[in-house]
């Protein structure tokens, strides 16, 4: 899904409900230029902007992902065949895969991470939760300033919104299922 589709979901989104730019900025947390932005595919938002953006707009993380007007019974992703998308860790030349597309009304939105050993580690802070679950390579993970190693087979869950770092540790990329769980007031809020 390119950030043209995700803009005008959101802009649609925020229509629908007859929340104006200016309001969903303000409520957000950006400036009404960059939301302007994300809304025309001018730009692509990070994980945390677009969960910022929903909590705004009171509707989960997924309803931007969403590529049919009827909701699909089931998402298949066959292997190999996760669909690239531009999020937060891109600028760090992370590769993110969608794992479950289409399929609306999901509070966690699951992705197949790559970090390359040459990629610079990524620092990031956001809502929700998250899960980590190592599928091959090594990183060196740190909230606030513990280290943590994992290695494939590991899993980690985690409070996103204390500072979080990621690095490859070693010499193959770090691969791993990577899930943004939607803070569930959102998803009780809206069924």
């Amino acid at each position: 899904m390119d950030e043209q589709s995700i803009g005008k979901t959101i802009r649609s989104l925020r229509q629908d409900l007859k929340i104006t730019l200016t309001d969903a900025a303000r409520k957000a947390g950006i400036a009404k230029g960059t939301l302007s932005k994300i809304e025309t595919g001018q730009i692509s938002a990070p994980i945390s902007t677009l969960l910022c953006i929903s909590q705004a707009l009171g509707v989960p993380i997924s309803q931007f992902f969403r590529e049919q007007e009827e909701d699909p019974p089931y998402v298949l992703v066959r292997s190999g065949a996760g669909i690239p998308i531009t999020r937060d860790g891109t600028r760090f030349g992370y590769s993110y895969e969608a794992l479950a597309p289409g399929m609306s009304g999901k509070t966690a939105e699951p992705f197949l991470l790559t970090i390359r050993p040459e990629d610079p580690p990524g620092t990031f802070c956001h809502g929700g939760q998250e899960f980590i679950f190592m599928v091959e390579g090594s990183m060196e993970f740190t909230i606030d300033q513990e280290k943590i190693m994992l290695h494939a087979g590991d899993s980690l869950y985690f409070d996103p919104s204390r500072t979080h770092k990621t690095r490859a540790a070693g010499p193959v990329p770090a691969r791993f299922i990577c899930i943004f769980i939607q803070d569930p007031d959102i998803r009780r809020n809206n069924p």
